[in-house]
């Protein structure tokens, strides 16, 4: 699946992040949120979870977005 059409942000639905970005699960879960095996993820945004748990949601985007650069430059190498 390409991600060329996708753009991750803090309006960006849970589980097509989840879907495009299988490692954010763990970001997910590591800033507490918990919506990732929740109903939920099919319909709320990152933004709209993270307001709800009182959880910074560019942190976890900044982060999703720095450890995929990472994995990126690793197979790269």
């Amino acid at each position: 699946m390409a991600n060329n059409d996708f753009k991750l942000s803090i309006d960006s639905n849970i589980l097509e992040v989840i879907k495009r970005y299988p490692h954010a699960v763990e970001i997910f879960i590591k800033y507490g949120l918990p919506c990732v095996g929740c109903a939920a993820a099919r319909f709320e945004k990152i933004s709209d979870a993270a307001a709800e748990f009182g959880i910074d949601g560019e942190s976890i985007i900044n982060e999703i977005k720095k450890s995929t650069e990472k994995g990126k430059n690793e197979t790269e190498a």
